[in-house]
C-alpha cells in the first residue's frame, strides 16, 4: 500500500542523510586505489574499493557486486574507469538522491526532503572539487609529457655535442702527436747536419803562431836545437789553447743550435695548439648559440599550455558549480508554471506519459521495486546491453539515468591523447579551432614523434580479429596499447 511505500522511501531517505560524507570516504578509497595517479581504475582497483566500501556502495547505489558496478558505469566496456566515469559515479549518486528526495517531497516529508537536498548540494560541491582534482592531474601529465620530451631533446643535444667534442679532442691529440713526432725527427735531422758542419770548422792561425813556426824552422835549419825546442814547446801551448778554443766554439754553436731548434719546435707546437683552440672556441660558440635556441624551443609553449589549462580548469569549475543548480531552477520554474496554469485553468501540452509519472516509476526502480510504466521499461531496455537481463531493476534505473537524464559531463578525459588512425586525417578545425583542448593537443603534438600520434588500425584487433575497442574511442585503448 501507499503507507508501506512511504515507509520504504522514508527509510531510504534517512539512510542517505549522510551521503556526502560517504562520498568523501569513497573518493579517498578510489584515490588510494589509484596510488600511481594514472587516472584509470582497473578491475583489481575496483575490487579493492568494493571490498572496503561495499556497504557505502550498497547504501548509495544499491550495487552489490563488482560486475554490476562495471556494467553500470563502464560505459565504453573496456573494464576500466577513466576520469569521466569516476566522476559519473558521484553524479549518479547525486541524481539518485535528488529523485528520491523529490518523491519524498510529494509525500510531504519536508524536513527529510530538505536534508536530502542539502546532501545533494554538498555532493555537487564535492563533484566540483573531485573533477578539478582529476583535471589537474591530467594537466600535470600533459605538462610532464611535454617537459619530459623537451628534456629528452636536451639530453640528445648534450650527447651529440659531447660526442662532437670527444671526436675533436681525439683528433686534436692525434694531430699534436703527429706534429710532435714530425718536429722531433726534423729537429734531429737539422741537429745532425749542424753537428757535421761544426766539426768541419777550423780556426785561423794567429800571427804569433805563424811567427813562431817560421822562427822554429829557421833555428832548426841552423842547428840551433835548444831554441827550436823552446819554440816547439811554446807552439804546443798555443796549439792546445787554440784546440780548446775550437772545442769551446763547437760546443757553444751546438748548444745554440739545440736551443734554436727547440724554440722553433715549441713555436710550431704552440701555433698548432692555438689553431686547435680557435677551432674549439668556434665549436663552443656554436654550441652556446644552439643551446640558447634549444632552451627557447623547449620552453616555448610551456606558458601557453599552462594558460590554456588554467582557462580550461576555470571554465569547468564554474560550469560544475552552476550547471546543476541552474537545471533545478529551470525545473522549479516549469513546475511553478504548471501549478499556475492549473490554478488559472490554462491548458498545457500533456505528453502521453508525463515526466512526473516517469520520475515516480524511476524512483520505484531505484528502490528495486516493480515498475508499471511500459514507456519507462522500454526506455530502460533501449539503454542496456546483452548483460542487462541479469541486472537488478535498481541498476537498470541507474543506466536509465545515465542514458536519458544525462548527468553533467566534464570531459576530463576527452582529447587528452592525440593518437588517431593512420588513415584518418585530422579535422580542419584543429588548426584554427577555439576549442581549448584542441589547442593543447596541437601544442603537445608538436613535440611528439609521428609513431606516438598515429595508431595502426591493426592495434584495434586481437589475434583472433576480435575488436578490442570501438575505433572512435581510441583514448580508451591507450592503457591497453601501453601495456
Amino acid at each position: 500500500g501507499s503507507s508501506t511505500l512511504k515507509k520504504l522511501f522514508f527509510k531510504e531517505g534517512e539512510e542517505l542523510v549522510n551521503a556526502s560524507k560517504k562520498c568523501e570516504e569513497l573518493w579517498e578509497e578510489m584515490r588510494k586505489a589509484d596510488f600511481r595517479q594514472e587516472g584509470f581504475l582497473n578491475e583489481k582497483n575496483i575490487q579493492l574499493i568494493y571490498e572496503k566500501q561495499n556497504k557505502i556502495l550498497d547504501t548509495l547505489l544499491k550495487i552489490t557486486t563488482v560486475e554490476e558496478f562495471l556494467e553500470v558505469f563502464d560505459d565504453d566496456m573496456d573494464s576500466l574507469l577513466n576520469e569521466d566515469e569516476q566522476i559519473l559515479v558521484f553524479s549518479i549518486i547525486k541524481s539518485r538522491i535528488q529523485i528520491l528526495a523529490e518523491e519524498i517531497c510529494l509525500f510531504k516529508k519536508y524536513d527529510l526532503y530538505k536534508d536530502l537536498m542539502k546532501e545533494v548540494r554538498s555532493i555537487e560541491q564535492l563533484i566540483v572539487k573531485f573533477q578539478h582534482e582529476l583535471r589537474q592531474n591530467v594537466h600535470l601529465k600533459q605538462l610532464s609529457d611535454y617537459m619530459s620530451i623537451g628534456e629528452e631533446i636536451g639530453k640528445d643535444f648534450e650527447r651529440n655535442w659531447s660526442s662532437k667534442f670527444n671526436n675533436f679532442e681525439e683528433k686534436a691529440k692525434r694531430n699534436l702527436t703527429t706534429r710532435e713526432l714530425y718536429l722531433k725527427k726534423q729537429k734531429e735531422d737539422k741537429f745532425n747536419v749542424g753537428i757535421q758542419k761544426y766539426h768541419q770548422i777550423k780556426l785561423k792561425p794567429s800571427n804569433k803562431m805563424r811567427l813562431l813556426q817560421n822562427q822554429e824552422k829557421l833555428v832548426a835549419i841552423n842547428e840551433r836545437i835548444e831554441e827550436a825546442s823552446n819554440y816547439r814547446n811554446e807552439l804546443r801551448i798555443i796549439e792546445k789553447k787554440d784546440e780548446e778554443r775550437l772545442i769551446k766554439l763547437r760546443n757553444t754553436l751546438t748548444i745554440n743550435l739545440k736551443k734554436d731548434l727547440d724554440r722553433e719546435a715549441t713555436q710550431e707546437m704552440k701555433k698548432l695548439k692555438d689553431l686547435l683552440q680557435v677551432e674549439k672556441n668556434k665549436m663552443l660558440i656554436a654550441k652556446n648559440k644552439e643551446t640558447n635556441i634549444l632552451s627557447k624551443q623547449i620552453n616555448l609553449h610551456v606558458n601557453d599550455i599552462k594558460r590554456i589549462q588554467n582557462q580550461l580548469g576555470n571554465f569547468y569549475y564554474d560550469f560544475a558549480e552552476k550547471c546543476d543548480e541552474m537545471a533545478r531552477t529551470k525545473e522549479r520554474q516549469r513546475q511553478t508554471n504548471k501549478v499556475l496554469c492549473t490554478i488559472k485553468n490554462v491548458k498545457m501540452f500533456q505528453p502521453s506519459v508525463t515526466n512526473e509519472e516517469n520520475k515516480h516509476e524511476l524512483a520505484l526502480a531505484l528502490l528495486n521495486l516493480g515498475s508499471k510504466s511500459i514507456s519507462l521499461n522500454i526506455s530502460m531496455d533501449s539503454t542496456v546491453g546483452s548483460k542487462d537481463n541479469i541486472l537488478k531493476k535498481s541498476s537498470l534505473a541507474l543506466k536509465y539515468i545515465i542514458k536519458n537524464l544525462k548527468p553533467a559531463n566534464f570531459d576530463i578525459n576527452g582529447d587528452f591523447a592525440s593518437r588517431r588512425f593512420v588513415n584518418v586525417e585530422d579535422d580542419n578545425g584543429l588548426r584554427n579551432d577555439n576549442n581549448l583542448k584542441k589547442k593543447i593537443r596541437k601544442l603537445l603534438d608538436q613535440r611528439k614523434h609521428q609513431d606516438e600520434i598515429f595508431i595502426s588500425p591493426t592495434a584495434y584487433y586481437d589475434n583472433n580479429l576480435n575488436v578490442i575497442c570501438d575505433a572512435k574511442e581510441y583514448r580508451d585503448l591507450l592503457p591497453k596499447l601501453n601495456k
